[in-house]
């Protein structure tokens, strides 16, 4: 656990400074065994209750996937949130040494093995949206950005829902090969995520994003996780 610690906090020494607009990075990793989920999230919760990360500016989030294509090769995620990009200033910098005993970086893992990283922003999203526990995420390329958020933000617009959100991202740098954005539908659970979409099938002001997303964009990709932790920050 110690050598997993030292890269949580290899990569999450952070400033605090504010501007508007959020954006997050997410590890993505492979667990293999319930024994290492369990050590990953013990791992997670000693590290965020550390002194070295009290001042930790940042949501944190992790969860497990429950349903992926082939292509998808993580079980579970890390995703660190940041309401502006000034709290990423430092990301990376600091005593490596002082937090844990890891050495060298192809050291750290044994148990979860890293498998990519990703930068994003949202686009638009409900603040409260994190609530919500299980969500499905569509990977899209999008060949006409101003044409694609046009109809995405119509769609979620005319689709607002009782018992979850839905979101648009973008992907900024490590994301799938041709992955340039994300639509994401958070609900409480697989089934009223079903019947959600069953509500956003029905609404005759859908149909304007089905018949004419294609038009912009290519689906790439499709994976749900569920959140097993949230770890907000600190109040002053």
């Amino acid at each position: 656990m110690k050598k997993l610690l030292f890269i949580l906090y290899l990569f999450s020494c952070v400033s605090i400074n504010a501007q508007e607009k959020g954006y997050w990075f997410v590890f993505n990793f492979r667990v293999d065994k319930q024994s290492d989920e369990k050590e990953l999230l013990m791992a997670m919760d000693y590290f965020l209750s550390s002194k070295q990360i009290s001042q930790n500016p940042l949501t944190v989030v992790v969860t497990q996937t429950a349903s992926a294509n082939s292509t998808t090769n993580f079980t579970h995620q890390i995703f660190f949130l940041s309401p502006n990009a000034d709290n990423f200033k430092n990301w990376g910098e600091g005593d490596m040494g002082s937090f844990a005993e890891g050495k060298l970086l192809e050291k750290v893992f044994e148990s979860v093995k890293p498998i990519s990283s990703e930068v994003g922003s949202p686009l638009i999203s409900d603040p409260t949206g994190l609530k919500y526990k299980y969500a499905t995420i569509w990977g899209f390329k999008v060949t006409d950005v101003p044409k694609f958020a046009s109809l995405a933000a119509e769609f979620i617009s005319a689709n607002q829902l009782s018992n979850g959100v839905i979101e648009l991202h973008e992907a900024i740098s490590g994301a799938p090969e041709g992955v340039t954005h994300y639509m994401v539908a958070r609900s409480n659970n697989l089934g009223e995520f079903l019947r959600a979409r069953e509500t956003v099938n029905a609404n005759p002001k859908t149909r304007v994003w089905f018949d004419n997303y294609s038009k912009y964009s290519t689906m790439i990709s499709s994976f749900s996780h569920k959140i097993l932790k949230l770890y907000q920050p600190q109040k002053k």
